[in-house]
């Protein structure tokens, strides 16, 4: 117990009161004199003494006090403008705690890493027992972490209440750390947040006009560089405006797809089809329920041949138990039968329906498949059974006299409905590796389009520009996408014209703006943790901790 105290000659053991749920440590200071926290006169006047109670870090899973008489001084300097002080005992706490140092550290991590209410719960748990608002508290007054000057810093907006209130979030790019959130996405915060650090050398951001202003205002000497997600999305958008524009004659291109779309696996697949595939034409391919009961009886089938090999070879059933890791009557079942079992062990149980059985399979024998007519029937013959168990019992005895659900006849199959100018765009967007067997046809057929194709091509130039898959100057398909019939694409190479700087570096820098994005998602994350009330210095302090 004593390397439980922190050493100090100050400090003597008393006794040691040791309980189910607590222990309790009595000290004693055996010091004669104490400082003054004012003036720093040394004073041997008590005053008065009263009992102090401090918790400490758990011990054996009991909550750990430490209780003690601490004393009040009569300051000997005249000219202080304290009279009376009480002892200060910096090495077990500090003055007015009621928690030692370790203790509030601990109670500081769990507010971080889980909050108030759960973070309580869980301190209860570890003998720790504290108030969220404790925990909030401690969150709250955690120091400021001091690190290097950032460089490179990532910079986005995020929504305090979506279309309503939004906030500045900055990541240091290098540490991956988010350096502080700013009120508002109106720039002026960022703009003096700036100016205060005159060493950051890169900036990340989306194409958001008031970033792009505070930053060239406040740090011109930062390089600039726009996200390439966000590229992608405003090309993407204007690809969608112009199919929307020309719908008329997307949907006449898109005529010729639907034959492209009924190909099969192995002309899709150059002839090669894949794993597991059916090798019948035109069969439906089974459902992933289906997958894993097959995959289950399969598993189930192995199981009975390899316990009658075992059998064979003359180990007991025991032994067949241990090496299966299966029950003793799954083991027998496999050695006695002569075939796997279904899998559908045990019997049916006995419902009130049993006594209807009769007429059930009456009616469906004579063609009355449906259950809701069936359960009408029975309801007013006197059976109290709901409609689901109806539903259930009329199910299994029509599996079990092999009358098939009569279905309404087909009528004629309705044209497929053309793919939106969106989903288009998408596919369009996407790698031609990623592109399915329609995504394929449908982009060809509208490459194929008079009106459409150079303007796709444009687009696929920038879109390989941005993978950095294509090696050309920014500035020459700014010149040609400028001087497109497309008025779509136009527009889209005029924003870029004046955000030109920070799109080019994006196509040769290597930052992106994909960290900031993934705080941001951490930020969501506590906000809805935290049930969307965390103020402002809350949710600060407990997102610029670590990850």
């Amino acid at each position: 117990m004593r390397e439980l105290l922190p050493d100090d000659a100050s400090l003597h053991l008393r006794q040691v009161q040791v309980g189910p749920d607590a222990v309790t440590v009595e000290i004693a200071v055996v010091t004669a004199t104490a400082d003054c926290p004012r003036c720093g006169q040394v004073s041997e006047q008590v005053h008065s003494r009263y009992t102090r109670r401090v918790n400490d870090l758990p011990c054996c899973g009991r909550t750990l006090s430490i209780v003690f008489t601490a004393r009040k001084f009569r300051c000997a300097n005249p000219a202080c403008p304290r009279s009376i002080f009480c002892e200060r005992l910096p090495a077990l706490a500090p003055a007015h705690a009621r928690t030692t140092g370790p203790l509030s550290e601990s109670h500081r991590a769990i507010g971080l890493a889980l909050g108030g209410e759960a973070g309580a719960r869980l301190a209860e748990r570890l003998a720790m027992p504290t108030s969220p608002d404790t925990l909030l508290r401690r969150v709250k007054a955690a120091p400021e972490e001091i690190g290097p000057p950032p460089r490179y810093v990532g910079v986005d907006d995020w929504a305090w209440k979506k279309g309503h209130r939004y906030g500045t979030i900055l990541i240091d790019l290098e540490r991956g750390r988010v350096i502080d959130i700013l009120p508002g996405r109106d720039g002026e915060a960022l703009r003096a947040w700036l100016r205060d650090h005159p060493g950051v050398e890169v900036i990340t951001r989306d194409r958001w006009p008031a970033f792009a202003r505070a930053a060239a205002e406040a740090a011109p000497q930062a390089q600039q560089v726009a996200d390439r997600w966000h590229l992608l999305k405003n090309l993407r958008e204007a690809v969608e405006r112009l199919l929307e524009r020309r719908s008329g004659t997307v949907k006449d291109a898109l005529k010729a797809a639907p034959a492209a779309q009924q190909q099969t696996p192995d002309s899709a697949t150059g002839g090669a089809a894949p794993p597991g595939a059916s090798p019948s034409a035109g069969a439906t391919p089974p459902s992933p329920r289906q997958q894993a009961r097959q995959a289950k009886r399969q598993r189930r089938v192995e199981r009975f041949e390899r316990a009658r090999q075992l059998h064979a070879d003359g180990h007991s059933i025991g032994r067949i138990t241990t090496i299966l890791g299966i029950s003793r009557q799954a083991a027998a079942r496999y050695v006695r039968g002569d075939h796997c079992p279904d899998g559908r062990g045990g019997r049916p149980r006995p419902t009130q329906l049993d006594r209807f059985r009769d007429r059930i399979d009456q009616q469906l024998r004579a063609g009355c498949v449906n259950a809701a007519t069936i359960h009408r029937e029975l309801a007013a013959a006197g059976c109290r059974a709901s409609y689901y168990a109806v539903r259930r019992f009329v199910r299994r005895r029509r599996a079990a006299l092999g009358v098939p659900p009569v279905r309404p006849k087909a009528g004629p199959a309705d044209p497929p409905r053309p793919p939106s100018a969106r989903l288009l765009a998408y596919e369009f967007l996407r790698r031609p590796e990623d592109r399915d067997a329609p995504a394929q046809a449908h982009v060809a057929a509208l490459r194929a389009t008079d009106g459409i194709r150079e303007a796709l091509d444009l687009a696929d130039q920038f879109v390989s520009l941005v993978r950095k898959q294509r090696s050309q100057p920014l500035a020459d398909w700014l010149a040609s996408a400028e001087q497109s019939a497309c008025a779509e694409l136009r527009n889209f190479a005029k924003g870029i014209r004046q955000d030109q700087a920070a799109v080019a570096a994006a196509l040769t820098e290597p930052w992106s703006n994909g960290p900031v994005e993934g705080q941001v998602n951490r930020l969501k994350a506590i906000k809805r943790q935290m049930f969307g009330r965390a103020g402002f210095q809350l949710l600060r302090a407990r997102l610029r901790t670590a990850a």
